[in-house]
């Protein structure tokens, strides 16, 4: 289990990357580059999506020849992209943590004055946060 949730971490992270890379950037047929924009991709990461969803597939005078060559470019792109370490568990949970923590003060920035409720969910985040800090 930990494996496929870092294996999934790897491939968002990824992804995350191969959004930065802009189509411009890349060495693509006149043909494939013009196909990619009327699907709307802007970045290697959209161009990743119109291949998964078929898209680009159906955009006129789109062959396997520009497929493969776009299926390449995003093998190459992802090649050379560094892949950033997957996390702990320790920086997971501490994400989490602080995500409720701000899902929280936010709704209370919201209604303007903490129910007691409200003040009783912030404490236990609190614990929470320091049980995971102090697990080292």
């Amino acid at each position: 289990m930990a494996v496929d949730i870092r294996l999934n971490e790897m491939i968002n992270a990824l992804d995350a990357q191969l959004d930065r890379v802009l189509l411009e950037d890349v060495e693509l047929s006149v043909r494939s580059f013009a196909a990619l924009t009327r699907c709307g991709a802007v970045t290697i990461g959209d161009a990743k999506r119109a291949l998964k969803d078929g898209s680009f597939r159906k955009q006129k005078n789109i062959g396997p020849r520009a497929v493969r060559e776009v299926e390449e470019i995003i093998r190459n792109v992802a090649a050379v992209l560094p892949i950033p370490a997957p996390k702990t568990k320790r920086e997971r949970q501490l994400e989490r943590v602080l995500e409720m923590f701000l899902s929280w003060t936010g709704a209370l920035a919201q209604v303007g004055s903490a129910t007691p409720e409200a003040w009783r969910e912030l404490v236990v985040l609190r614990q929470e946060a320091e049980v995971v800090l102090c697990d080292d």
